[in-house]
Parts: structure tokens; sequence; C-alpha cells
């Protein structure tokens, strides 16, 4: 009697029976177990808010970053949308963004420009001391490729970027992360994908649950998960007030057996400017027993920023993971809108 009044309390607010009890769903149980999610954040998750918090980092120079939204559309909408890239990450912040084809060729990076400050500070660029983090060969190459001379500066400097770029993704789709660059910008070089790697194990909780995916990142593009799909993209995006040039290797898994259905990793292999490693994991997990179907979508973030040295690191830190926080926040609300809105779209007329 008692668990029939349940069931009708809960119908009568709009809930399916499974959704009294945060345990009995396995996407519930998830959240809670692994990101120690409560049952008052599961409450302002279903109510449709954002719950995003900052997580600890035993590396002073690393912000890591956890929000969990949940959308009223099915999983595969989601991996069907998001592997659009393009048209998937066009926001007000995303000044330019093209994805690589295979092979990669200058034609998709051919609406790539760079802004006049770092034309600047490529004019003075050398190595150990360059304005834009750069790999000692690309120092190199702008020195001897670029007539700093002439009239249409802005355009040979580009071609040049965009010729590197090419040639790097060539090199990481055949080698992996023995390819990935290191930073000659500075007096001490930097190796990102030492800090990549570094930052998978970061993660002692999350990653080992998809050891899969993890092994694809580690070892691509030799073995790694069954099925999964890579798309490498670059973008220009706002950073506090400048373009900052970036290369992404996106991976897309499917993981029926596992906590979520999809689980998607994002690996910064470039970035010109603040972020030395970025790596992100989203997990796509299926709402139980729901009309509309909904997912809970998680996204963690783990990125070392350059910005921490000196008196006020401490400070820049603080500041940086505050508002990496509200950033998480704000992209999943928006996230959440813009693919309610399109799974509107696609319903049929009277439905």
């Amino acid at each position: 009697m008692i668990r029939g009044l349940l069931c009708a309390v809960a119908l009568a607010i709009g809930l399916t029976p499974t959704e009294t009890n945060p345990v009995s769903d396995p996407a519930r149980a998830f959240l809670m177990s692994s990101f120690h999610v409560s049952s008052a954040d599961l409450s302002q998750i279903d109510a449709r808010q954002v719950v995003s918090r900052t997580l600890a980092a035993s590396d002073p120079r690393e912000v890591a970053t956890l929000g969990i939204v949940r959308i009223e559309v099915t999983p595969e909408m989601y991996v069907e949308r998001l592997a659009d890239i393009v048209h998937f990450k066009q926001t007000d912040g995303i000044l330019q963004i093209g994805r690589f084809s295979d092979p990669a060729t200058a034609h998709d990076v051919a609406e790539l420009t760079l802004d006049d400050g770092d034309v600047r500070k490529l004019r003075e660029c050398r190595i150990g001391d360059c304005g834009m983090q750069l790999p000692a060969d690309a120092i190199e190459r702008f020195q001897k490729d670029v007539d700093w001379r002439r009239a249409d500066l802005q355009s040979q400097v580009s071609r040049v970027m965009q010729q590197i770029l090419v040639d790097y993704v060539t090199q990481y789709r055949h080698r992996g992360s023995d390819a990935v660059v290191e930073y000659a910008d500075q007096a001490e070089s930097f190796d990102v994908g030492r800090a990549f790697a570094s930052l998978v194990n970061a993660d002692e909780n999350t990653w080992p649950l998809f050891a899969d995916l993890r092994r694809h990142l580690l070892q691509y593009p030799n073995g790694g998960a069954p099925g999964a799909t890579d798309i490498v993209y670059w973008s220009k995006e706002r950073v506090a007030r400048r373009g900052v040039v970036s290369v992404t290797h996106l991976a897309i898994s499917r993981t029926p057996q596992g906590p979520a259905d999809y689980a998607i990793a994002s690996k910064q292999i470039y970035a010109a400017h603040y972020f030395d490693a970025s790596l992100g994991l989203t997990l796509v997990l299926r709402v139980g027993a729901t009309a509309p179907p909904a997912m809970y979508l998680v996204y963690l973030n783990r990125s070392r920023i350059d910005l921490f040295d000196g008196m006020f690191g401490g400070l820049a830190r603080h500041m940086v993971s505050s508002r990496a926080r509200a950033i998480v926040a704000e992209q999943l609300q928006r996230l959440q809108q813009s693919m309610e809105a399109r799974s509107s779209e696609r319903q049929p007329t009277g439905q």
C-alpha cells in the first residue's frame, strides 16, 4: 500500500516511480557514488539547473572543474550533433573553427587568421623568448618563411601558421603522443605530451572506469577503444579578450557495458596562449524510464595554466577556478537549451 501511494505521488508531480529513489536508477547511483552528488544536488539537476564545482588538484598549476546537467534528448542525438563539431561549437566565444580532414590539407585551415597582437609578437619571437607558445621548429619557420618588410604581413604569418598546424596534425595522426609539441617559447621548454599524461593520471577515480578510452588517448593511433570515433579540429576562441588558437583531438567511445552510454575525451594538443595542457572527459548517461527521454551529461576538465607563478599565483588560481566553474555552468545551460530546441524542431507536427 505504501509503495502504491509513493507511485501515485510520483506520477502526480510528473516523476516516474524510479525517480522517487535516486539509488534505484543506475545513472543516479553512478552520479552519487562517483562524483559525491547528493540527493539535493540530484533534485537541483532534475529541476533543470546545472551543478558545477571546483575539484581538488595536487598540482598548483592545475584547475579542475566538474559540471552536471540534465538534457531532455537521447544520448544518440547528443553524439550525432557533437560529431558535427564545427556547428556544435559555434557560439559567441568561438571566433573561427574548422575540422581537419584525413589527411589534413591547407584547405582545412584556410579561414584561420592570426590577430595583429600575435603577428607583432611573432616578429620578435625567438627560441626561449616568444610571446606565443610554439615549438622550436615553428619559431624558426616564422623567421625563415616570413618577409617581415612586406605589406601583406598578416596574411603571410597566417599562411605559415596554417601550414604549421597541417604538418603537426599529420604527424600526430601518424605518431600520436610522440609527435605532441614541446613548447620552446621560454628558457625552459615544456613537454605537452608529458603534461597530458600527468592530467590523465591525476584523476584516480573516473578515468580508471573507462580504461579503453584512457588507453586510446595514451596509445593513439595504435590500439585503444574499439569503434572509437576520432575527430581533430582547430579553433580560435576568445579567452580574456584575446583570440587563442588551439588544436583538439576529440575521441567518442560507445560504452554499452559501462556506467555511461558514451565516454568522450577532448585532448588539447596545442594552444597558442594560457593553456599548457587541457583534458576534458564528457560522460553521457541515459535517464531510465522518462518521457520525454532524457540524459545526464557530466563534464570534467583538468587544465594546466601558465598564469600561476609569482607572488600572486594563488590569487590568480582562485580567480581562474571561480571563472572556470561559472563558464562550465553557462556552457552547460546553453547546451541544454540548444539541444532541447533542436529536439523540439525534430518532433512531428501534432506531437
